[in-house]
């Protein structure tokens, strides 16, 4: 009793929805891509920038660590650990303890390339969020445009059917709606995600920058830093 009922639901949920993409117009199409467009590149930042897979809680506490391998004088073992990873945090903690620059300087300049590089990458497709949040009203408003040149066009033919004038004033109005409220609802949530992953891809900036500096500083006070044989592994 209870699936029937669902699918019913369903169903009229799907044909209202048909209804409402149809009743915009051509211009709908465009929105319904910007649309797909949105959601898939949110759905792929959301899973991309978790913390859980940029920056592993065991990672991290194995690097502030680093006084730990100094008394046993050997740092390969925490190396491996982080080449074998891969994570954003293993990639900043492998450049800061390579041992391949003589001095801190040149490994924080090393360091700084290496997490501009790393956080352009993890910005991938956040431009994009922005383009749409101007494109998808503009297109909505492009659609309402259309949609009263269609009343206003009903008027100018100088037909006697008011029925006929009737039906065509409301399909243009509809039209004018349909887009206008389709741009605005795909806009709305992707000005959101757009706020949000910027306002995280700053809180990972920093988060990257305290860990560089952490394992940089731990790494030249305990160990010293020589060309062989640390250097020699890179």
């Amino acid at each position: 009793m209870f699936e029937p009922v669902c699918l019913a639901v369903l169903s009229n949920g799907l044909t209202h929805i048909w209804n409402f993409l149809v009743g915009g117009g051509q211009v709908m199409i465009l929105i319904v891509l910007c649309s797909i467009i949105s959601a898939t590149v949110i759905i792929m930042k959301a899973l991309q920038l978790r913390d859980s897979i940029l920056f592993p809680a065991h990672i991290e506490e194995e690097i502030r660590k680093i006084e730990r391998y100094a008394t046993t004088g050997d740092i390969t073992p925490l190396q491996n650990m982080l080449e074998e990873d891969g994570s954003v945090a293993a990639q900043l903690g492998i450049i800061a303890i390579s041992g391949k620059h003589e001095t801190r300087e040149e490994n924080n300049e090393a360091c700084e390339t290496a997490a501009h590089v790393i956080l352009h990458r993890l910005e991938t497709g956040v431009p994009l969020l922005e383009v749409i949040v101007t494109v998808s009203p503009l297109l909505g408003l492009l659609g309402a445009v259309v949609g009263l040149v269609t009343v206003f066009s009903t008027f100018g033919t100088g037909n006697v059917v008011p029925d006929a004038d009737t039906q065509q004033v409301a399909k243009g109005i509809a039209e004018a709606l349909h887009s206008t409220i389709a741009g605005l609802l795909v806009a709305i949530p992707t000005v959101i995600a757009h706020g949000y992953f910027s306002r995280k891809l700053d809180a990972i900036s920093v988060r990257m920058e305290l860990i560089l500096r952490r394992a940089i500083h731990d790494f030249h006070r305990h160990f010293e830093v020589r060309r062989s044989p640390l250097a020699g592994r890179y």
